[in-house]
């Protein structure tokens, strides 16, 4: 009972990461191409960096899905709780990049 709920509860860990990104996307569009007060530095940055973060995303939570309910094995837990640890590491870098676009935009406004 504790290891289904426990299951359950790092799936929808990965909902946090993902709303980390959407934040960071939403805080970029605003300060970038609403605002116009940023440049993007990075070529592969702006736009292209959002289909690279779901290039990582949507497979985790698949596989994550994939290891906790369907695979039966061993160490299946241990890998999704691995490949959640990473995409909320992920999903922290995403939401500090978002705070700082809120930064930049309050300079300008």
């Amino acid at each position: 009972m504790i290891i289904e709920k426990a299951k359950t509860f790092l799936f929808y860990l990965h909902i946090v990461p993902l709303c980390f990104w959407a934040f960071d996307v939403l805080t970029t569009l605003y300060v970038i191409d609403y605002l116009g007060v940023a440049v993007e530095l990075n070529p592969l940055g702006w736009p292209l960096g959002v289909w690279g973060a779901l290039m990582f995303y949507i497979p985790a939570l698949i596989f994550t899905y994939l290891l906790l309910f369907r695979i039966k094995n061993r160490y299946s837990f241990l890998a999704a709780t691995l490949l959640t640890m990473t995409a909320l590491g992920l999903g922290v870098m995403n939401l500090l990049a978002g705070i700082h676009n809120v930064q930049v935009a309050k300079l300008y406004l």
